[in-house]
């Protein structure tokens, strides 16, 4: 017989799975389209770069490690993490790229001094550091003698998770800067705001609990 508190605890998460690449799906199309219809050369690029780093490679990145994925099912741990891997050093490329280009051709440095520019810029330090802290988790058999391999795998999963986190803040207050405010509506941007809200608070649940089950091997070492 089926358990039913199984089934349906199955059936949603599958539905909530379903839900949240829909939402992001449409927050890539929103953010992207603008950029190609009203193209401006450097700016442009930083837009589509960013967006695409952020939403379908972090945020699959993100989504490959809960029992009930897709991705689980139809790979084992090792090929998880390798594609967990290059989705997440791809993303960090694009953003570094897309976030550099906007540093090097913007006059004056004014992308530095706002909310969007400052978190922009943070999420890809962590991004790039969370990189680092992965190759350690990757190979920590060999620096067991230095800290524990739980150890690595934590740090790289909270500063992974961190840049994630600080990066859709910074595209959220991306659709308020005076580029998106020109040309969209104020209910476009509230609706690709609550569903890059909605959306991110689902992907990040897996990494959460990863992160939770680490920290409890901590504690009962």
């Amino acid at each position: 017989m089926y358990d039913l508190g199984s089934v349906t605890k199955n059936v949603s998460r599958f539905l909530l799975n379903w839900l949240t690449r829909n939402l992001l799906a449409g927050v890539v199309v929103y953010s992207c389209f603008l950029p190609i219809k009203y193209y401006n050369y450097w700016f442009s690029w930083h837009v589509i770069l960013c967006t695409l780093g952020m939403i379908p490679l972090m945020t699959e990145a993100l989504m490959l490690f809960p029992s009930d994925e897709l991705w689980t099912t139809q790979t084992t741990r090792r090929q998880r993490y390798w594609i967990h891997g290059c989705l997440f050093l791809l993303g960090t490329i694009l953003v570094s790229v897309g976030n550099i280009d906007t540093f090097y051709f913007l006059e004056d440095g004014y992308h530095l001094y706002t909310i969007h520019g400052i978190t922009g810029l943070i999420s890809m330090i962590l991004f790039i550091l969370s990189i680092f802290l992965g190759l350690m988790a990757t190979y920590s058999q060999y620096l067991k003698h230095y800290l524990r391999p739980v150890w690595f795998k934590l740090a790289h999963n909270f500063v992974g998770l961190l840049g994630y986190v600080v990066g859709v803040v910074s595209l959220c207050y991306a659709y308020y800067t005076d580029w998106f405010v020109f040309y969209t509506s104020k209910e476009s941007r509230l609706i690709a705001l609550i569903a890059t809200i909605l959306g991110t608070l689902w992907t990040i649940n897996g990494s959460l609990m990863s992160a939770y089950s680490q920290i409890r091997a901590l504690l009962n070492y």
